[in-house]
């Protein structure tokens, strides 16, 4: 069936609610159902991306406070590897001398103060060494480096139960959705993880020593993120979803772009680390599952671009699929299924890859939390 030009467009607007329905109700299923410390913070700037971009699409204004900035910025902390790499390095830099102090300062006696012994970053690994978290990066996220007197733990709770109550106005009061207390349970466990402690102004094998602390850190963070979403996120779901999609999506493709820049500031200052990443030129090729339109589309509800064009094309449009034919008109009639098992597949790779700048020793991950 065709549609003129306008009817088609209101069509995809009633799409993009729906899709805004649907992310909003597997994050109250989240926020409901999960109780695990790194999933929790992970998931954070996901949960904020979602109220930005939702308000953004449903025309819903922001209170002028303090939170409602908080929560603008802990969105943009998803851009950290989307600027300059000096941007990333000066956040990483930021973060880790912030956690530096805080820990110093927790030292008992003033004298090991200056002993440099204390530990600034927790690092967590699953049973099979990978990682899935990192204590620095969420420190980044939370905006606890901006400096600030409240304690990580309250920040975070506070943080947390802020957007949880946006996410639940929004679907109660924009979306018409009342019945968010008995959503079918359909997750599985969060997987086991353990970690190491680590001081990172000291020498250790973990970290890879041709490197500076600032680039085996951003590297860290790169590998935190895609691993938390392939390691502890994917497997929590039974099945695939388009939330899902949209969050590996934006992980793999801000991790990707910030390896490119990491390879050609190496090449630009005519560094011996240069050929390091020449691994990742194999992967190139996958990078056909990339898209401008599908990534607009990924970080923001609209399904018709800034020059009042639809992205989904009629022929594509169905509305049984899965984004209602979005990716099939973004990547060449590809279905859903598929591009969703070539995008997680690249994150695996991509991951593979980040791991192998690292010495993981298994026996030293403790599992014990008590």
């Amino acid at each position: 069936m065709n549609w003129d030009e306008d009817a088609y467009k209101s069509i995809l607007k009633t799409c993009s609610k729906n899709i805004i329905t649907q992310d909003g109700v597997v994050l109250k299923t989240l926020i409901i159902n999960i109780r695990d410390s790194a999933m929790n913070l992970s998931l954070l700037p996901y949960y904020a991306l979602y109220c930005r971009s939702a308000k953004e699409y449903l025309f819903i204004e922001d209170s002028e406070n303090d939170i409602e900035n908080e929560v603008k910025d802990i969105r943009d902390g998803l851009k950290i590897f989307t600027g300059r790499y000096s941007k990333s390095k000066s956040m990483v830099r930021k973060s880790d001398d912030q956690q530096n102090k805080y820990f110093r300062s927790d030292l008992r006696f003033p004298f090991t103060k200056r002993l440099n012994i204390h530990l600034n970053l927790g690092v967590y690994f699953n049973d099979q060494g990978k990682v899935v978290f990192d204590t620095q990066l969420a420190n980044y996220f939370l905006n606890m480096h901006k400096g600030g007197e409240e304690s990580f733990d309250n920040h975070a709770m506070m943080i947390g139960q802020k957007l949880g109550s946006e996410i639940a106005e929004i679907l109660v009061n924009s979306l018409e959705v009342n019945d968010l207390w008995s959503m079918e349970d359909y997750l599985n466990d969060v997987p086991q993880y353990g970690y190491i402690d680590f001081n990172t102004n000291r020498c250790h094998n973990f970290f890879n020593q041709s490197y500076d602390k600032e680039t085996n850190l951003v590297l860290l963070h790169m590998l935190s993120m895609i691993g938390f979403v392939n390691n502890l996120l994917v497997p929590v779901f039974q099945t695939r979803n388009i939330w899902l999609l949209r969050i590996l999506y934006i992980t793999i493709h801000n991790t990707w772009f910030e390896i490119k820049k990491l390879k050609q500031h190496f090449e630009q200052n005519n560094s011996s680390n240069t050929n390091a990443f020449n691994d990742f030129e194999k992967i190139e090729g996958n990078t056909k599952l990339f898209s401008s339109s599908f990534r607009n589309c990924m970080m923001h509800y609209g399904l018709i671009d800034k020059n009042d064009c639809p992205i989904i094309l009629q022929e594509c449009y169905d509305s049984t699929k899965p984004l209602y034919g979005l990716v099939e008109s973004c990547f060449n009639g590809m279905p859903f299924d598929q591009y969703y098992d070539e995008l997680y597949g690249l994150s695996q790779r991509i991951e593979e890859q980040l791991l192998s700048y690292f010495n993981i020793d298994l026996k030293k991950i403790h599992w014990d939390w008590n």
